[in-house]
């Protein structure tokens, strides 16, 4: 805090350099983290990804400058509700979504619900038990009844 303390002077107000601190370290973090998509060229990086990846790279930087222009205006006390911008993020995102559904598709999983279970959902097991014993008990009928009528054949044959 030193450093934004000295580089701007009794500008800003002390409960307001720890906060732009932190916001300058999340940016060194970013750029640090940017650092070997940036030091590429884009088509040498597509090189290295999947048709399904390079799609889910364009469509995450519309997203992020669309998000950052919607950010400006905001703070420019624009009023979004009704502006173009909400469509064409909107537009994104459904595009989002048809790559997730094509990457679940191809990858032979089901397609994400919007629906997250809880990961400590209970199983009921006097009802698993009961599902299990009636579905044995059909498939026991089942193969009995499938010797039965194999049986006749076997006893007209003598």
């Amino acid at each position: 805090s030193s450093g934004i303390n000295a580089e701007y002077g009794d500008a800003l107000p002390d409960e307001m350099v720890e906060t732009f601190y932190s916001f300058h370290n999340s940016l060194k973090s970013v750029e640090e983290i940017l650092e070997p998509y940036l030091s590429m060229p884009l088509d040498e990086m597509y090189d290295f990804l999947s048709p399904i990846e390079q799609a889910k790279s364009e469509l995450i930087t519309a997203y992020t400058v669309n998000s950052l222009y919607w950010a400006f205006l905001t703070s420019q006390g624009a009023k979004l509700e009704d502006h173009p911008l909400k469509k064409e993020m909107e537009r994104i995102q459904m595009y989002m979504r048809k790559v997730k559904l094509l990457e679940s598709s191809l990858k032979g999983v089901r397609p994400p619900t919007g629906h997250n279970p809880p990961v400590h959902q209970q199983i009921d097991k006097y009802a698993a038990a009961r599902f299990i014993k009636r579905g044995l008990h059909k498939e026991k009928s089942l193969a009995e009844r499938l010797k039965e009528e194999k049986e006749p054949d076997s006893s007209s044959k003598d």
